[in-house]
């Protein structure tokens, strides 16, 4: 962090004052930014509605399922994913490391990226808003549960009576460390990473395969050629992304798809068909009753389709990468694990490639 997180709390909270009454509709994420801070340092300047909550995240994920409706809301810098439904079983795996619910609320949660927890409680001038909100050990938001009108209040009550930490102190946040490197690809072998590609049978086995290979993924779609990776480009208005162009096919043909967006803490998904679209600047954005996407189309400089073998046959999909060659949203065609992908999401995804294919 900048030396301006270490300035007196009270000198952060004022700052933070002036920021927003320049910009008043400023998220706390990009106010962190501006002030060159973290947004867990800068939610804690609050004088109330903060309180912390046990270091019990997988057991509080586990009793989310009498709570009813909530809203989660997972992001990265570039894009937002927001799904309105009721948790069912999730389960803790991997010695509490992981964890995963399967259903309408559909995450993959890495509890060990999970340092603190939070509840939040803001005036919007008509209610008080409740959420639980989560945060790594650098103080980066990694998930938020929003309660909502359809949620039982008995039930958060009750879970809340369970969960808040009377005793926590404060959080010692770690720095901030550097952003790991790209792998150069003098070093990668070339034949065997297209070999090992091209034996794919899972595509869960392909983070294993990458390690393998000792290659990050967005080198590796440099690396391994046309038959599997095909980079697109905007169109030639410079108008259309393909987040927009794939929507709006999706849309026109009532495809169903899937929509993955994580950071190092959770991936977030949504499956099903969308609808209502709409462009703002450089956000593009699913206005979807249950599901919101926002996605900051000017911060996502690389688009590919990706294709990989698998035992139900290819899999196709369509990945943004940010400046930093980090993926930050990815689409699928709507599938359950044993079928094969369906045709209806390979002929929009084939439309997509022959109108922007770089």
């Amino acid at each position: 962090m900048e030396a301006i997180a270490t300035k007196p709390e009270s000198s952060l909270a004022q700052r933070w004052n002036t920021l927003l009454q320049e910009q008043p509709k400023l998220r706390i994420r990009n106010a962190a930014q501006q002030l060159g801070v973290s947004e867990l340092e800068l939610l804690l300047t609050r004088d109330q509605g903060v309180r912390p909550l046990r270091h019990e995240f997988g057991a509080l994920l586990c009793d989310m399922d009498d709570v009813g409706d909530v809203m989660i809301l997972t992001r990265n810098d570039q894009v937002v994913h927001e799904v309105t439904a009721t948790f069912n079983q999730f389960k803790v795996a991997g010695k509490g490391a992981m964890g995963l619910a399967v259903g309408d609320i559909d995450v993959r949660v890495f509890l060990n990226q999970w340092a603190y927890g939070y509840l939040v409680t803001e005036n919007t001038g008509q209610i008080n808003r409740e959420s639980l909100q989560f945060f790594s050990t650098y103080g980066l938001a990694l998930h938020k549960i929003y309660k909502t009108e359809a949620t039982d209040s008995a039930a958060w009550d009750a879970l809340l009576g369970n969960y808040l930490d009377n005793s926590s102190t404060a959080p010692q946040l770690a720095p901030v460390p550097a952003k790991a490197s790209r792998v150069d690809a003098n070093t990668v072998d070339v034949d065997a990473l297209r070999n090992d590609w091209a034996k794919l049978k899972d595509v869960h086995h392909f983070h294993a395969m990458l390690k393998r290979n000792k290659v990050d993924r967005r080198t590796a779609l440099e690396l391994v050629g046309s038959e599997w990776v095909t980079r697109l480009k905007p169109s030639a208005q410079d108008v259309l992304s393909p987040l927009d162009a794939i929507l709006a096919q999706a849309k026109a043909s009532q495809c169903a798809i899937m929509v993955f967006v994580g950071n190092p803490g959770i991936v977030q998904i949504f499956a099903g068909k969308v609808d209502r679209l709409m462009r703002t600047g450089p956000w593009m954005n699913v206005l979807d009753k249950g599901f919101n996407l926002h996605a900051n189309t000017d911060g996502i400089k690389d688009w590919f389709v990706v294709r990989r073998p698998s035992s139900d046959g290819t899999i196709t999909s369509l990945e943004g990468y940010n400046t930093d060659g980090e993926i930050v949203i990815t689409l699928f065609g709507d599938r359950k694990p044993g079928n094969p992908e369906s045709a209806d999401w390979q002929r929009e995804v084939e439309v997509l490639e022959s109108s922007l294919c770089a």
